[in-house]
């Protein structure tokens, strides 16, 4: 791979320190190799960007995401959780392997479009062994970082039959997931009980963790999205709460992200610092389906890490993270009534070195330090909606746009510069998650009918 360098740019590093300057970063092999201040001197053999005074930052991290949920856009509109996952769940008695990678396919490249470098893909419907195979060669296809989280449900009145695995199973096919596809810093895998309590017995939760830790696996969850799922928790296993609940079976852990964590105790949220726990926070989705406001003040200020996700699109309808980061600070200033109660630099932090580490990818990527991979974006704050910029931090958060990214590399590869991608046609995908759409709403209604 060819030297690369990034000049004439507001670098903003995104470490702990609240830092912004004038400067270039330097790549070699997609290595960052060099950080520095001011204008570079350049050599002959390396490739060279001007940013052209355009803000360079990491890449945003998606920390949860269902990307074939966007060919279900706005299908079902204005429900609660258990009945719009009645839906969801409904549809893995028609959805089909091309489902997957074509709604997939596109996810990626609109989180490509929007900054987003690295992702977590939280798998649950698998009516088929291929349908996850599917989604991840979409990944690999599109270039994004990714972690393939293939989680599991053996129980629930709502979920189809073609979904429910026993442990072993649904270990089995994990298995083969793993054997066809080597980690690597690019592509890793978690797995995890999907909803507990509510899709997933006291036995599976039992074996998971174990299976987990024999496999090297992370361990991805939806937990405590709504009041719904913290009653069936009181009155099924007797216990406060679902972080409570899944303690018992040593789920919790620093290897384990947590969705959502919406209806949690203060004890619950001391427990998930305890136990070095991760949370992705999903407020516009937590919004769209009346779920509640995740108490992220507070987790934050005992130290449990918190990142950020869109959530799929049947829920957000976006896969856009600057959607995202605003309605996360909002969210927690009207909630509380306080505007000072969270900081936009928190928020970044969220979105980027906070999903970093809530992935285990801290030591790769989430922030611009040499030795980490070159997942970086270029932002253009030169644009009506962004002038004149007097707190970068804050006008990232509450005024910068998708479509203000101007270039995405992940690393060191380039996948969109000037706003053109380069591995894929905008047009082809449209086409492609439209015709798939098409079927599957053609199989949806026959399934209704």
């Amino acid at each position: 791979m060819e030297k690369l360098t990034i000049a004439n740019s507001l670098v903003l590093p995104m470490a702990k320190v609240r830092r912004s300057f004038d400067g270039y970063v330097k790549i070699h092999d997609g290595i960052i190799i060099e950080v520095g201040e001011g204008v570079v001197a350049m050599a002959t053999d390396e490739q060279v960007i001007d940013a052209g005074g355009a803000m360079l930052m990491p890449g945003l991290i998606n920390a949860h995401t269902h990307l074939y949920q966007v060919l279900l856009r706005a299908v079902w509109e204005d429900l609660e959780l258990m009945p719009w996952l009645k839906r969801i769940y409904g549809c893995a008695r028609v959805l089909r392997p091309e489902h997957f990678y074509a709604g997939s396919l596109l996810g990626c490249v609109e989180a490509i479009r929007s900054g987003v470098t690295t992702l977590c893909e939280h798998n649950f419907l698998n009516p088929s062994p291929e349908c996850g195979f599917e989604t991840i060669r979409a990944i690999k296809d599109a270039g994004v970082r990714a972690v393939f989280a293939r989680t599991i449900m053996d129980t629930g009145e709502i979920v189809p039959d073609c979904t429910k695995e026993k442990p072993e199973q649904a270990f089995r096919r994990i298995e083969e997931i793993l054997a066809h596809h080597a980690r690597g810093e690019q592509l890793q895998f978690m797995t995890g009980p999907n909803t507990p309590p509510i899709n997933t017995t006291p036995g599976l939760l039992k074996e998971i963790r174990r299976f987990a830790d024999d496999k090297s696996l992370g361990i991805s969850a939806h937990v405590a999205e709504s009041k719904s799922v913290v009653e069936c928790v009181r009155r099924e296993h007797g216990k406060n709460g679902v972080v409570e609940f899944l303690n018992e079976f040593g789920i919790p852990g620093p290897n384990s992200i947590f969705a959502h964590s919406v209806h949690i105790s203060k004890d619950e949220i001391a427990l998930l610092k305890q136990t070095g726990s991760s949370v992705s926070h999903n407020p516009v989705s937590n919004m769209m389906l009346g779920d509640g406001v995740a108490p992220v003040v507070e987790m934050l200020r005992q130290g449990v890490n918190v990142a950020l996700g869109t959530d799929g699109a049947a829920s957000n309808h976006s896969q856009d993270l600057f959607d995202t980061m605003k309605a996360a600070s909002l969210l927690q200033k009207v909630h509380h009534q306080d505007a000072g109660v969270i900081d936009p630099y928190s928020v970044l932090r969220m979105a980027t070195a906070g999903g970093a580490k809530a992935l285990g990818l801290d030591s790769i990527c989430g922030t611009i330090e040499v030795g980490k991979r070159a997942d970086l974006i270029l932002v253009d704050m030169n644009t009506i909606h962004n002038q004149p910029v007097n707190d970068v931090f804050s006008q990232i958060v509450h005024c910068a746009k998708a479509s203000d990214v101007r270039t995405v590399m992940v690393n060191g590869e380039i996948l969109m510069r000037d706003r053109k991608l380069t591995r894929h046609d905008d047009a082809k995908l449209m086409a492609d998650a439209r015709q798939a759409n098409g079927d599957l709403m053609e199989r949806l209604s026959k399934l209704s009918s």
